[in-house]
């Protein structure tokens, strides 16, 4: 059990999201960086879908209020236990009254912390992420705030293995900043030639009006404000929306349900973590990307993962 002393800018209890309801008119939710959430529920050999608290750029500090296991990955929040710094990507383990702080983002903007079975949590529509708009799920529908406690579902205790389970997967140190796959939509090739240059080839800077809703970018590309009126259509994670302004949205997980803005393309599902790890200043560049490609580094990467879900579980295995 866990005690929160600080939450931070913003604290959410989040889970893998609520799939097939957008037909409903319901928001999807769920974690940002959902890669790096399935990686800290693996490392305590949780399911996937546990949920896990989602801290944004720091300034949190919790106390343990019981024994426990728990893992943090994502960002580097430059973490510490008891004052001492804590690795990133590694089950870990806390006792009662020792603190753990995470006071600022050295790299990436979301962390995640998982907890053995993960935290209890309200469910709405079959998921526990938190939607604020909508008030549902997570604690009570809203962030974390100072005095809460998060409860672990499960307490289990580690075989005597001689090293450590730890992954490199959702480290920030190892995350290649490369350009983001772009899947290409019905927008791309009605801007104009320079636009679509621009959009492949330069680079574009993350605007302070972002959040979990979607990034927005700052640079314009000009022939927006040209193209013809879209029918609103369902919008997924990634997708690239251009409005009339011509400054790009890159929509995230508290995404609407559909939108009628013209879409370029969708970024890559390997790449979302990428997109949920960026901060206001920061820059990003596009590359087109077929479905061919991207399936393939979805799988590779899967692979990866599988891996550390068997290396996992028999570090949790009971003797």
């Amino acid at each position: 059990m866990l005690g929160c002393i600080s939450p931070g800018l913003l604290a959410t209890l989040q889970d893998t999201g609520r799939r097939g309801r957008q037909a409903l008119g319901i928001g999807t939710a769920g974690a940002m960086d959902l890669f790096a959430a399935r990686v800290a529920n693996a490392l305590l050999a949780n399911a996937d879908d546990a949920p896990v608290l989602e801290i944004t750029l720091g300034s949190a500090e919790f106390v343990a209020l019981a024994d426990g296991w728990y893992a943090l990955c994502g960002a580097d929040l430059e973490a510490t236990l008891d004052g001492a710094e804590l690795p990133l990507c590694a089950p870990f383990r806390l006792a009662p009254g020792q603190r753990l702080r995470l006071p600022r983002a050295r790299r990436g903007s979301r962390a995640y912390l998982a907890a053995t079975g993960g935290f209890a949590a309200d469910r709405a529509f079959g998921s526990a992420a938190t939607d604020l708009r909508a008030g549902l799920g997570g604690l009570h529908g809203r962030a974390l705030q100072r005095g809460d406690e998060l409860k672990a579902q499960a307490h289990r205790e580690p075989t005597r293995l001689p090293r450590r389970v730890f992954t490199s997967l959702a480290h920030p140190a190892v995350v290649a900043e490369q350009p983001l796959g772009l899947i290409a939509g019905p927008a791309l090739h009605a801007i104009s030639p320079a636009d679509r240059a621009q959009l492949l080839g330069q680079h574009f800077t993350v605007s302070r009006a972002s959040d979990r809703m979607g990034l927005r970018l700052e640079e314009a590309l000009a022939s927006a404000a040209s193209l013809p009126q879209a029918l609103s259509a369902p919008v997924v994670f990634g997708t690239v929306q251009l409005p009339p302004d011509g400054k790009a949205i890159i929509l995230g997980a508290d995404r609407q349900t559909t939108g009628g803005y013209p879409v370029v393309g969708v970024v890559a599902s390997v790449d979302h973590a990428r997109v949920a790890q960026l901060r206001p200043g920061e820059r990003l560049r596009f590359h087109e990307m077929d479905l061919i490609e991207a399936r393939e580094a979805l799988l590779a990467r899967e692979r990866q993962f599988a891996q550390l879900r068997i290396a996992a579980a028999a570090w949790w295995r009971e003797e």
